[in-house]
């Protein structure tokens, strides 16, 4: 058995050269953006206060083989009953005993500082990215979607974690998606009850910004973990998403009095052309992405990154007047330029929401799972549900 050490880590090129060792080789591998990684694991992140994070990668030697990093969302914590933890962005090579080292030294950090519980792997942050171990379906991951070898799923299982919360990436071929029956139905939620719809406008990003918020909170006020935003939390987004935005791929839904009750936001799926980048948009990267996001035909994927309707106005046909007016905008564009539309980070206990996307003709085509374990004698809890997800393909784990 190699000895290992794990330290605690600050040099990004050693945390980012761990996927090296992991995923060299794999085909279908897609580096995430390292600007997307740090931005969450530093004092980018608005949940960082300062010392609720820490990294630590696993050293063979000289060479960094293993990743780990755990945090505690401080503001999240004020709403929950167990206080926990959450780990994420873990790698490993193939050795049970390095991996039961990473976790082992995130739990005991966690637990140090009076988490009775740890979630992961999870993001730190939003729950809209980086949620959970992909289970089933190994494919090419669309962006900021977790990626992994099936052997991480035994190491998380053999060292006390629990399943307990199901995350789903719904998969349609956006040309198939039911466009007459769409537009009968948008146009008698209309005429029935005053709604309409709106997309992005680039010239206007605050006040998009502001409408999403609001719709946002409207829409999850009563699930677990809820956290509201506000039009500044998500204005810097939306300007960082300025230069691939296609505002045919959203929309918010309004009612007749001119508040935001609904929201679908969309966007390419930039892993489509981030193929040899290897994470880096630097002076080498950047014109290569640049040139295919131009230029490149095929493939061409979107992603669905929020959907969301208020609960009061979930039975009116919200979500099929949203969809109509993205698949009707600019003369179809969205089926003459896209190929799959995948619908990611849906709950499986959201049985509502995933009935929906059922009827715009999108089917369970990758799972992730996102574990929890203990920390403290005491602690108990109630997994969320879980769908039957026996029939979904596994897909195949490429290796070099």
């Amino acid at each position: 058995m190699a000895e290992y050490r794990i330290k605690e880590n600050t040099d990004w090129e050693e945390w980012h050269g761990v996927l090296d060792m992991v995923y060299a080789g794999n085909p279908q591998y897609v580096y995430p953006l390292r600007s997307d990684i740090e931005g969450i694991l530093s004092e980018k992140n608005a949940a960082h206060t300062g010392d609720n994070l820490r990294r630590w990668v696993a050293m063979d030697g000289n060479r960094a083989v293993g990743r780990i990093a755990a945090f505690i969302d401080v503001e999240r914590n004020k709403e929950l009953d167990l206080p926990s933890g959450g780990i994420g962005f873990f790698e490993s090579v193939e050795d049970a005993d390095m991996a039961r080292l990473l976790l082992t030294t995130a739990e005991t950090w966690l637990r140090d500082r009076g988490m009775q519980a740890v979630d992961g792997p999870i993001n730190f942050g939003e729950r809209d990215k980086f949620w959970g171990l992909l289970v089933k379906g190994w494919y090419r991951p669309i962006y900021q979607e977790t990626y992994n070898p099936p052997y991480y799923q035994t190491f998380f299982e053999e060292n006390g974690y629990q399943a307990h919360e199901q995350c789903l990436t719904m998969r349609g071929v956006v040309s198939e998606f039911p466009g007459e029956r769409l537009g009968k139905l948008a146009a008698r939620v209309r005429d029935r009850y005053g709604l309409y719809t709106k997309q992005l406008d680039r010239k206007n990003l605050k006040q998009g910004a502001a409408d999403f918020a609001e719709a946002y909170n409207a829409a999850f006020n009563h699930w677990p973990y809820f956290k509201p935003l506000t039009g500044d939390d998500i204005y810097p987004t939306f300007q960082q998403m300025k230069p691939i935005m296609d505002p045919h791929l959203t929309c918010i839904a309004y009612n007749k009095d001119g508040r935001p009750i609904g929201l679908a936001g969309l966007i390419p799926d930039i892993n489509c052309f981030l193929g040899g980048v290897n994470g880096k948009l630097n002076w080498l990267g950047l014109p290569k992405f640049l040139y295919r996001l131009k230029f490149q035909k095929q493939p061409r994927n979107c992603k669905g990154i929020a959907f969301g309707i208020a609960k009061d106005y979930q039975r009116q046909g919200v979500y099929p007047l949203m969809v109509d007016a993205m698949f009707q905008s600019g003369d179809r564009h969205t089926s003459r330029t896209y190929r799959y539309v995948d619908m990611a980070t849906i709950r499986g206990h959201n049985k509502l929401m995933v009935d929906t996307c059922r009827q715009m003709n999108t089917e369970i085509h990758r799972v992730h799972l996102a574990y929890r374990k203990a920390l403290a004698a005491d602690a108990s809890w109630e997994p969320f549900e879980m769908m039957d997800v026996s029939e979904v393909g596994m897909g195949e784990y490429k290796k070099a």
